[in-house]
């Protein structure tokens, strides 16, 4: 963990998940909501898809971390493992990661009162074994200060 790390807020529990073989493209605008699947994550590549691989969509609704000051950025923190992670989005913005090992998305400039996560994660879990593959351990929201 970082030095300047202050605070963390888990984002376990319900989670919406478009299965591989589904692309947000696919989804027609007025049945969106109705595809997606609820999940309670974290929950490994397996268990949610078995040996199929492909690329998945994971969305997850989060409420902006009440008492942030300006001397503080919050960041999205994606565990080890869990495949190749692309297409990341806040708030429909688009955002590249500000830190490889571990994965780490700041969100700081696109924060709003209501937030919504989304991403792809592309796992093909016959070729890694080794690797549990999805949302295996839990995302966090974290807070760091800008000061360190």
């Amino acid at each position: 963990m970082n030095s300047n790390l202050l605070h963390r807020i888990r984002l376990k529990g319900p989670w919406e998940v478009l299965p591989p073989g589904i692309s947000l493209e696919d989804i027609p605008t007025s049945n969106q909501d109705l595809t997606w699947q609820r999940h309670s994550m974290p929950m490994d590549w397996r268990a949610l898809f078995g040996e199929s691989g492909g690329t998945a969509w994971f969305r997850r609704r989060f409420h902006r971390p009440s008492g942030l000051t300006p001397d503080e950025c919050v960041q999205i923190y994606i565990p080890e493992g869990v495949g190749d992670v692309s297409d990341f989005h806040v708030n429909q913005s688009a955002l590249k990661p500000v830190s490889e090992e571990p994965l780490r998305f700041d969100v700081t400039a696109n924060l709003e009162d209501f937030n919504e996560l989304l991403f792809a994660i592309t796992f093909e879990p016959t070729e890694t074994r080794s690797l549990p593959g999805g949302l295996w351990e839990t995302v966090f929201v974290e807070i760091h200060s800008k000061s360190e």
